[in-house]
């Protein structure tokens, strides 16, 4: 007997198999999905996590919800005179008389495994745990090991790793900071990572990782790169076999059992692991597809010492020092958007000289940047003043960065807001959208809070990095105000709250790519406004997941493809086009203009001429509501 798990579009399923028999059966139910299904290794059930509570939870910004917290684990009985989990609060107390044993008596025969796959479904259970966010679960003789990640997501700093005792029935908490883990010792211990450190722990609460951690410092695998290069390469093949959302990989499987031994005459003279690589790049190129990717594996890699960096524009001058074009805007309480010459404490400002750096003089250098060279993330002395002088300068203590890219990119994105606001006269609004995924998604909500009352949007979708599939992100831009609530002292405020009325735009180029290539064909999809600027990058066979290979090394095989609701392939090698080619001329971008934005901002005004998005006015309160004295008697 085996199980599989299937999946339909996102809602894995769990099938039971005799492969005596070939006979297959349904364990769970067709709506609320399963995962992590584990054998109990006595025998007595199938456990697994499924997704059936709706935890309702509100945003913190407009009236909208989600649902968190909806797994719990379950165990389905495999014979269908199976023991209950919890026979107590069946009212099926056991009987002590008949468990007690007495001082001779031989261990009873274990019985036969049974299993009786109709009726499976009616046997459910579910385990005395909360409902969480359980990304994964494992079983042992007697108890439940499994992930909890807190606040209803996963966290990349580790999870709780917690276990249910079917004995005590209670949840008990082995440890924090976890990342991964494997069940030991017919449960009794549990080896258990944070990161790149391992320890085996006892099934017993608050275990303390550190005392328990491997050393694993003498650790040592014997390797012949040679065999290994040549099963990762018989790997990858087959996983692009399996894996790949179409079966013939664009030519069929006889095609494809041909292109592996065109590229296997290649493994035996392979010298690096760089060198497998380009072979498996050549490979998964002969799938035609776009998120076919190779990735690294067991690779040297020189350590990097991060050099500081001031979150400034900084330009050499002829007298040998160095100036300070440009501060650039940060948000100090948040360490990702700090930019240090704007610290409480630190005077700088716009056009400042560098005069020294730690007491170097900043004119021993051609590079300014060798001043700060290794010293990334840590505290310098600048001397600096209002002229290219050591003469009335003073010296200011400053914690450098080691990533202006932040910074960089919000002072883009505020360069084009100046110019949408410039041009249109404040009428028009301006969001940039970097990609599909966590940032994206922000930057597009906070976008609509901040330009819900402007008359006209630019969505820029150009450079857009991708990430989730954006049905979200537009669902955003199609709301309408359905009403007004009008409250005193304060203008009429709609529901829902992030809605716009007026005319939208979207700018896209050759580097909207993946989720930035749907964003664009969901907007023209929607009728949302006219697409401005050069076709997209063209790539959406997407990507969710497959086997990686013995270095740590993968091949990442496509398995789904865009498809039209008209039953038609679209986007993958052809991108989304525009309604109104642009084409953002290098040396027009250098003298600080954007043609894109400017030809957006021209089309919106034009039709802003006949659409008239303008919040409508509150009427007069109703006064006259019959005789006062009338109504006192009543």
């Amino acid at each position: 007997m085996a199980y599989t798990l299937e999946d339909d579009n996102g809602l894995n399923r769990i099938w039971l198999h005799s492969l005596s028999q070939g006979k297959h059966w349904l364990v769970t139910e067709a709506t609320s999905g399963a995962s992590s299904p584990a054998f109990d290794p006595k025998g007595r059930w199938l456990y697994f996590l499924s997704n059936r509570d709706y935890n309702l939870q509100f945003s913190a910004y407009e009236q909208n919800y989600l649902y968190i917290n909806a797994t719990r684990i379950y165990a389905v009985s495999l014979a269908n005179n199976g023991p209950l989990l919890y026979p107590e609060a069946d009212g099926e107390k056991p009987d002590a008389t008949l468990s007690a044993k007495k001082p001779n008596d031989k261990p009873a025969k274990p019985e036969p495994l049974r299993i009786d796959p109709e009726g499976m479904i009616g046997r459910v259970q579910v385990l005395k745990a909360p409902a969480g966010s359980y990304p994964s679960m494992k079983a042992g003789d007697n108890a439940v090991f499994y992930l909890a990640a807190t606040g209803g997501g996963r966290s990349m700093g580790g999870m709780d790793l917690n276990m249910i005792d079917l004995d005590s029935e209670k949840e008990i908490n082995l440890a924090r900071g976890i990342t991964g883990f494997r069940v030991m010792g017919e449960g009794k211990q549990v080896l258990a990572q944070q990161s790149d450190k391992f320890a085996v722990l006892d099934a017993k609460a608050d275990q303390d990782f550190a005392k328990a951690t491997l050393d694993l410092t003498q650790l040592q695998v014997l390797v012949d790169p040679q065999q290994e290069w040549k099963q990762e390469f018989a790997d990858a093949w087959r996983i692009l076999r399996d894996w790949f959302y179409e079966p013939g990989l664009h030519g069929g499987i006889e095609r494809w059992t041909a292109v592996r031994d065109r590229y296997a005459a290649l493994i035996p003279y392979v010298a690096s692991r760089q060198d497998l690589d380009y072979v498996l790049q050549e490979l998964v190129g002969e799938a035609n597809a776009g998120h076919v990717y190779v990735q690294q594996g067991d690779e040297s890699k020189v350590e990097r010492r991060p050099g500081g960096l001031l979150g400034a524009k900084i330009e050499a001058d002829a007298t040998g020092y160095f100036r300070i074009a440009k501060i650039y805007n940060g948000q100090n309480w948040d360490k990702a958007t700090r930019s240090p010459l704007t610290d409480a404490g630190v005077n700088v400002k716009d056009d400042d000289y560098i005069i020294s750096v730690d007491g170097v003089d900043a004119r021993s250098v051609k590079n300014f940047y060798e001043l700060l060279q290794n010293n990334g993330d840590r505290m310098v002395s600048l001397r600096v003043s209002d002229s290219p002088s050591e003469s009335g300068s003073r010296e200011e203590r400053v914690k450098t960065i080691t990533s202006e890219q932040t910074l960089r990119y919000r002072d883009w994105v505020d360069e084009r807001r100046a110019i949408v606001d410039k041009l249109s006269n404040g009428r028009v609004g301006y969001i940039h959208v970097p990609n599909t995924s966590a940032e994206g998604n922000k930057e597009l909500f906070r976008g609509l809070l901040a330009y819900h009352d402007k008359d006209a949007l630019i969505i820029d979708d150009r450079y857009n990095g991708g990430g989730f599939i954006p049905d979200r992100m537009v669902e955003l831009l199609t709301r309408q105000p359905l009403n007004y609530w009008k409250r005193r002292g304060v203008e009429p405020t709609p529901t829902s709250l992030l809605s716009h009325r007026g005319p939208k735009a979207m700018l896209i180029n050759g580097l909207s790519s993946s989720g930035g290539d749907a964003f664009p064909y969901y907007f023209r999809k929607l009728g949302l406004g006219k697409i401005i600027g050069t076709r997209t990058w063209g790539g959406l066979i997407g990507i969710s997941g497959n086997p990686g290979l013995a270095d740590g090394g993968s091949v990442l095989a496509a398995t789904f493809r865009f498809m039209d609701t008209d039953g038609k392939w679209a986007v993958e090698n052809e991108g989304v086009s525009p309604d109104i080619e642009v084409i953002d001329r290098p040396e027009l971008l250098a003298a600080g203009k954007d043609p894109s934005v400017e030809k957006a901002v021209e089309v919106l005004l034009q039709e802003l001429q006949t659409e008239s998005p303008k919040t409508p006015a509150a009427p007069p309160a109703p006064t006259d509501f019959g005789d006062p004295k009338a109504s006192a008697q009543n």
